[in-house]
């Protein structure tokens, strides 16, 4: 056989209990699908015929990123069809025959996408009713999974005879492929509804979860027994690393009474999504095994040292700025002075011929000005540029090349760098260069950067302590309802939590107590027995009476 109806067929790649799958090209739309065509042996049953037609139906009204699509349905020649998506990926079977077991955020993600599924078909009245791994297709890279074969789903809003006739068809010894992910219900002969689905996902949760059935009895029988009566091998003691709440998700999937189980496959999709949430926070946590104390000592102390960091950083910044200024007009009122000390002298030389200029008095001041604070150079030169005083000496009596017309006030890394025109009556006779040094400036920040430190590492050291004692002051009543929640989880309620509190920690004891007395009112057995205990304890003594003859 090469063709059936418009497809061309190719090579077969899946087989089930009613039909084989072969991979196919559609030629009207040039794609690659999926034809699963009814085995030949079955194909002289009208009925098989119709219920695998009618599978068509069922999942054709259902179009959502988990479920495989059906693009087509028909018979040609006699042979009935179902033309549906390649899904190119590894059934979940032999992901888990390949792999085993699936860590922990992957069997999260991929449950979330197949309750997804089951709940959208299960609101548009459809049940699947065979939910196993290798009705579940692993493709895009391993992220995504997709439901496939609603080989014996059902449509609810069919209902009446015809419902109940389809639905008492199904039972054991008619269920479709491994019967091993049955549900109760199903074992045992019953009519099953969506909460069927749900405890077959819980046992292909448990299976990614663990790596082996929940299941795992050989024959029928043994296996319709062990579903409907027995329980699986607790997920905790199966695996170590399972978080708690996927534990509950499985437990209560796997309840024996479909009452017991989720409400719908909508609410398995969140309580899953919420584990995954909590799964990546818990990862995102880098320090595990920390005190509440501790967390909360560190945390604080860090959120401080930023802090104080970043406001010290702004503060030096500031302060360096204001300093320089104060420094750079300081040098300044040093240079201004020098130059109106020399003005007089320098104006009289200047109308002097230059053998009569005497320019000793000036190199005398310069070198009593340079004594007086942080001055690495002072010189004084003349409306010629030649240099007349200097703290140099070996300066004097040079030339100054590119000698400045103005006056000048420069701060750079070596100090300051200041050029006063020294005027007199109006004229300029020369002008005076000075250099300070910045070791003063320097001295300055330092000391307050060390300043700063010490009142930033105290600041924090009090911040770290303040919230350690805040921690501790927290952990203890903590600790205390965790015991009486431990004291509770025994079986033990003869007590209350006192206290004089009214902050949250209070509103908690009453909410504890009030959780106390709700469960005492619900036992009222055991709290009959109770007072009975009571009464018997703290009955007076009896009076032994006298007998009268």
């Amino acid at each position: 056989m090469t063709h059936i109806g418009r497809y061309r067929l190719g090579a077969p790649i899946g087989e089930g209990a009613m039909a084989q799958v072969f991979l196919a090209h559609d030629p009207s739309i040039e794609r690659s699908v999926a034809i699963k065509v009814l085995r030949q042996e079955l194909r002289g049953d009208p009925e098989v015929v119709r219920r695998f037609l009618a599978e068509s139906r069922a999942a054709g009204m259902l179009s959502h990123a988990h479920i495989a699509t059906i693009y087509d349905v028909g018979q040609s020649d006699g042979i009935p069809y179902i033309a549906m998506e390649h899904i190119d990926g590894e059934p979940l079977d032999k992901l888990l025959e390949n792999q085993g077991r699936l860590t922990t955020e992957r069997v999260l993600t991929l449950s979330m996408q197949i309750a997804d599924a089951l709940d959208f078909a299960h609101r548009h009245g459809v049940v699947h009713r065979d939910i196993k791994p290798s009705n579940i297709m692993i493709c895009d890279g391993g992220r995504t999974a997709k439901l496939l074969d609603f080989g014996i789903a059902r449509i609810d809003a069919l209902g009446g005879a015809y419902g109940e006739r389809e639905a008492c068809k199904t039972v054991v010894g008619q269920i479709m492929g491994t019967p091993r992910y049955m549900s109760p219900e199903q074992a045992m002969g019953m009519p099953v509804d969506k909460s069927s689905d749900l405890f077959s996902l819980g046992s292909v949760i448990y299976e990614m979860t663990v790596g082996k059935p929940a299941f795992p009895a050989n024959g029928l029988a043994s296996l319709a027994i062990q579903i409907a009566q027995g329980s699986p091998i607790p997920v905790g003691e199966a695996v170590s690393d399972c978080p708690q709440g996927l534990r509950f998700i499985i437990k209560r999937l796997l309840a024996k009474k479909p009452a017991e189980r989720f409400a719908s496959a909508g609410a398995v999709k969140n309580a899953l999504a919420l584990e995954l949430i909590t799964l990546r926070q818990d990862r995102d946590v880098r320090r595990r095994g920390i005190t509440l104390r501790g967390k909360l000592s560190l945390t604080l102390a860090l959120t401080a040292a930023v802090a104080l960091g970043g406001g010290a950083s702004l503060v030096l910044d500031r302060q360096r700025s204001a300093l320089e200024t104060m420094a750079l007009t300081s040098a300044s009122s040093m240079t201004n002075f020098v130059a109106r000390n020399v003005a007089v002298k320098m104006a009289e030389n200047a109308s002097l011929p230059v053998d009569q200029q005497d320019w000793l008095p000036l190199q005398a001041f310069a070198e009593t000005a340079s004594a007086q604070g942080d001055v690495h150079l002072l010189t004084v030169a003349d409306d010629r540029g030649f240099i007349r005083a200097s703290n140099r000496t070996a300066l004097v009596g040079r030339h100054l090349a590119n000698a400045a017309t103005g006056d000048v006030a420069m701060l750079g890394a070596d100090g300051f760098r200041l050029t006063r025109m020294v005027r007199y009556a109006g004229h300029d006779f020369g002008r005076v260069d000075m250099m300070l040094g910045r070791d003063g400036l320097d001295g300055a920040m330092r000391t307050v950067e060390l300043l700063l430190l010490a009142l930033s590492t105290f600041v924090v050291l009090v911040v770290a302590a303040a919230s350690y004692v805040t921690a501790q002051q927290l952990s203890s009543p903590l600790r205390r309802l965790n015991k009486a929640l431990g004291d509770v989880a025994d079986g033990n309620t003869a007590f209350r939590l006192s206290h004089r509190r009214h902050d949250e920690i209070g509103k908690l004891f009453d909410t504890f107590n009030e959780l106390v007395e709700t469960l005492e009112r619900d036992q009222p057995g055991q709290r009959d027995n109770a007072v009975s205990d009571a009464t018997v304890i703290f009955a007076p003594p009896a009076v032994p009476t006298q007998k009268v003859a």
